[in-house]
């Protein structure tokens, strides 16, 4: 299996392929628009910290699923599309995360079982967070979700550790089974938004 650092070259705009390999380090280029599906998948020793390019679009399906990557993890500004389980099971991961502008979907699972262990920043504009996105992630401050979502999956946010006021934002119109199943930390009054038609079963159990 391919070991050692990968450095891709100036110009490439799209790379997958090198799931399960022991790459240790990857030296991404200023050209690059989108990572694959699994393109990184299982490359349990890629045991560094990410520096993905700005010009970086898309993060495909299970890109990251499973790697060894450590440290903060910093999302380009122009990234608009993260895939389902993008970096689920990346437990080295720590500190806070920002979704970028740009980004109006959290695809399921695509950062549950993640490590982080600071804040989480949610942008204006985002419309759907989608099953799984945050389960078992390691978040300790207040969540905050955005005015503009509409839909939470089932299980977003199980056995996170979210503490503080919960506001859910009024336009809010479906919640799924299960959303806040575990997170024993939030407290206060919790508003159920008048668009939300039916409660789910275990929504805060």
């Amino acid at each position: 299996s391919l070991a050692g650092s990968l450095i891709l070259p100036e110009g490439l705009k799209y790379v997958s392929g090198f799931h399960g390999t022991k790459i240790t380090n990857v030296h991404f280029p200023s050209t690059l628009e989108e990572i694959g599906a699994s393109a990184f998948s299982s490359c349990t020793s890629l045991m560094t910290e990410l520096s993905l390019p700005q010009s970086l679009k898309v993060i495909g399906e299970q890109a990251f699923d499973g790697a060894g990557i450590s440290g903060n993890l910093i999302l380009p500004d122009e990234l608009e599309s993260i895939g389902l389980g993008a970096f689920s099971c990346c437990s080295s991961l720590t500190g806070s995360l920002t979704i970028p502008i740009r980004v109006m979907v959290i695809s399921a699972f695509a950062f549950s079982g993640c490590g982080f262990t600071g804040t989480l920043t949610l942008p204006a504009g985002l419309v759907e967070i989608q099953e799984y996105a945050f389960c078992n992630t390691k978040f300790k401050v207040e969540l905050n979700i955005p005015s503009t979502v509409t839909t939470i999956g089932n299980f977003a946010f199980q056995n996170t550790l979210f503490n503080g006021t919960l506001v859910l934002p009024s336009e809010l119109i479906s919640l799924g089974t299960g959303v806040f199943w575990g997170c024993w930390r939030l407290s206060g009054v919790v508003e159920i938004p008048s668009n939300i038609v039916a409660i789910p079963s275990n929504l805060f159990s």
